[in-house]
């Protein structure tokens, strides 16, 4: 990973095996601000609640009310440092073995899993997904099990476990963890790291921030579906990100170009125009957001590209 120390002393890596309840790591901030080993109680109190909110609703998510967390600041603050320790509630230990031995156990049961579910160590998890998406959102998703196939474009996937997908829809971690990240927004602070012993688990640069972005809206998806559709193209934009305006024969509506082949081809040279027809799969997306209905389209396959309808002389 990153060559980064941090200035941090080595600390002992706890590992008591599967069930263990108890994980101690650093949680550091740190950039030139951070010289004089200070950093504002106004930013680090709010990210240090952050952490704790984000393990309480990524545990209330991955295992409802069968297990308890709370969050502990540990030892001295040192070079924009500190010292955190992830605890489960000792009374709940034996309820979390019963899990274990039934039918219904569960990897996220203790605080080593939910660290590794939500990225804070592993390289992967929440953190990681986020990383791969780049603040883009998934056009459609399959689950098999605990096993997730995440589909960007036609040819593009991602991978990824159930809990992660279901930490991605949960409005509070993304909330929470956007808010732990929230420091780097100030000048001067330009990275997050995680720490276990001489280990950097995590490196996060100010320049990410983007990736772990959350809109705090609440938004329904009451509609998905994708069909075949015939459309006539009234406008025609090539820049990236902008919408065409099409009609299906009934009415006429703007849309998303996602087919990112069929642009390749537009951008080589192939002929193209207002009044063409395309032979398309057409994504339909109706969501509730703030009180109000939303309509989105987004042609993900082009499969036929056909010249101006004619009009019949006889």
């Amino acid at each position: 990973m990153a060559t980064k120390s941090y200035g941090l002393p080595a600390l002992p890596v706890i590992n008591s095996g599967p069930m263990s309840n108890h994980e101690q790591f650093h949680v550091v901030y740190d950039g030139p601000a951070l010289d004089e080993h200070r950093m504002n109680v106004r930013d680090l109190a709010p990210a240090l609640i952050a952490i704790a909110d984000l393990f309480s609703a990524a545990n209330t998510e991955l295992n409802g009310t069968s297990a308890e967390v709370r969050v502990e600041v540990k030892g001295n603050f040192k070079s924009g440092s500190f010292e955190i320790e992830l605890i489960f509630m000792q009374a709940l230990v034996a309820q979390l073995r019963d899990m274990f031995a039934s039918s219904t156990a569960t990897a996220v049961s203790n605080a080593s899993a939910i660290l590794a579910v939500v990225g804070l160590v592993g390289g992967g998890g929440l953190i990681g997904f986020l990383r791969k998406l780049r603040g883009r959102r998934p056009k459609h998703v399959e689950v098999d099990g605990e096993s997730c196939t995440v589909w960007m474009t036609e040819t593009e996937v991602i991978e990824v476990s159930g809990p992660v997908l279901r930490l991605y829809k949960t409005r509070a971690v993304r909330v929470f963890l956007q808010q732990m990240l929230s420091p780097l927004e100030r000048e001067g602070i330009t990275s997050f790291g995680v720490v276990r012993g001489n280990d950097i688990d995590l490196d996060i640069d100010q320049e990410e921030l983007p990736a772990f972005a959350f809109a705090d809206t609440r938004e329904e998806v009451v509609s998905d579906f994708t069909g075949r559709k015939l459309l006539q193209i009234e406008s025609v934009t090539f820049k990236d990100q902008n919408k065409w305006r099409v009609n299906d024969g009934q009415s006429a509506f703007f849309t998303s170009m996602d087919d990112g082949d069929f642009l390749a081809k537009v951008n080589a040279g192939e002929r193209f125009g207002k009044g063409d027809v395309l032979v398309v799969d057409l994504q339909h997306i109706q969501t509730i957001a703030d009180g109000a209905l939303k309509t989105d389209f987004r042609i993900l396959k082009v499969h036929e590209h056909r010249a101006p309808l004619q009009t019949a002389l006889f």
